[in-house]
């Protein structure tokens, strides 16, 4: 595989080259863009929006050192913004599919899901994006830092903080829960 500071170079001064670069990013942007908006036409649609942006604002793109794809990742939340802002957002229902050795624990994870889904809900949308790009789609700090136009010595400090305050959210539901019973 050749080195994305080159093939962002190469695909500068031949645009065809730019096809190398899509063919390595699409499919992780639109799975982005697709868990965002819930919407297979209008994910499709932001994933086109993206890379025209992109195209045209190669020729200007300057290499800092982290990856391209974190600026394909910044140009396709932009895009988001602006559909959510048209009205048309859906929130997203964040969930992992697991594959249970059992009956029971498959129950119990989902349990665990539900109550992972609840308090996510419950934290600000800034703390919903840290969390989501950094264990959903597996951006480094450095990465997200690029996305959102933070150091990551930031990012990884925010990142912190906010699995802090799910934990706090779950505990908290927990103890609802508990009382709820106990009543």
């Amino acid at each position: 595989m050749q080195d994305e500071e080159q093939l962002v170079r190469n695909a500068q001064q031949d645009l065809t080259q730019f096809a190398i670069l899509y063919d390595r990013y699409a499919e992780r942007i639109y799975a982005y863009a697709q868990r965002e908006v819930r919407d297979k036409a209008t994910a499709q649609d932001i994933v086109s929006a993206t890379f025209e942006k992109a195209l045209k604002g190669l020729p200007r793109y300057r290499w800092r050192g982290t990856s391209f794809g974190a600026w394909l990742y910044k140009i396709a939340r932009n895009e988001m913004r602006m559909h959510y802002r048209k009205g048309k957002w859906i929130l997203p229902l964040i969930g992992r599919f697991f594959s249970p050795h059992n009956v029971e624990q498959s129950v119990q994870r989902q349990e665990q899901l539900d109550e992972i889904t609840i308090a996510l809900s419950k934290l600000s949308a800034r703390d919903q994006e840290l969390l989501r790009l950094h264990f959903y789609e597996s951006l480094s700090h450095a990465e997200i830092g690029e996305i959102l136009d933070k150091s990551p010595r930031t990012i990884a400090v925010a990142v912190h903080r906010a699995l802090r305050r799910l934990r706090t959210q779950v505990a908290k539901q927990t103890q609802e829960v508990v009382y709820d019973v106990s009543l």
